[in-house]
């Protein structure tokens, strides 16, 4: 729990309100502090589920809309960490559980899973493109992104797709922005 805390005080420091961007209007610094809500977020410390309770900012631009500063490991709409995710994931593609087994291990539903199973299937081929897809198992794909510094992949996912790694519902303020560049784009603003 301290390891999801500590990323999420660090990634809050390191998205200043003055480089925020509006992903509506795209009005650059020009966010405004507005409270705060409460978020619930499953995570896996020590191996184990556990339910967390993070403070998610807001801010609102002075186009009227308001925005949660969301971290690089939390999936928008979605109550599970991406690290927990991915290591269901890398469970369900390693075949080291069976379903059952996976649904007991992460409090999940067997629904859940190939909904999680088939939306990383997806963003997978998007971000890899189709040759180097079917070069790059599931399972590796996988471990790639849980060894790897995550943040990263998952800020340049966003800025190609305009919208999260796993997230299924698609925000309308994400899909009409343009494609902007890396200096231009905000990975942690996402419209409620």
């Amino acid at each position: 729990i301290l390891y999801i805390k500590k990323l999420y005080r660090q990634s809050l420091q390191l998205n200043p309100l003055f480089l925020l961007a509006c992903p509506y209007c795209g009005a650059k610094g020009a966010c405004k502090k507005r409270g705060s809500y409460e978020r619930s977020l499953a995570a896996f410390p020590d191996g184990k589920p556990e339910v967390l309770r993070l403070k998610i900012p807001r801010v609102q631009c002075p186009c009227g809309k308001s925005h949660a500063l969301l971290p690089d490991f939390i999936v928008p709409y979605f109550s599970y960490s991406l690290p927990m995710i991915l290591m269901l994931l890398s469970d369900y593609f390693h075949r080291r559980l069976t379903v059952r087994g996976i649904c007991e291990k992460y409090m999940a539903s067997p629904p859940l899973i190939y909904r999680l199973k088939k939306q990383f299937l997806l963003h997978k081929k998007q971000w890899l493109g189709a040759l180097r897809d079917m070069e790059l198992s599931p399972p590796d794909f996988t471990e790639e992104l849980l060894t790897s510094f995550y943040a990263r992949f998952q800020n340049a996912f966003l800025r190609l797709a305009t919208y999260s790694f796993l997230q299924s519902h698609k925000n309308p303020a994400n899909c009409s922005r343009p494609r902007l560049g890396p200096a231009d784009t905000c990975p942690f603003c996402h419209n409620l």
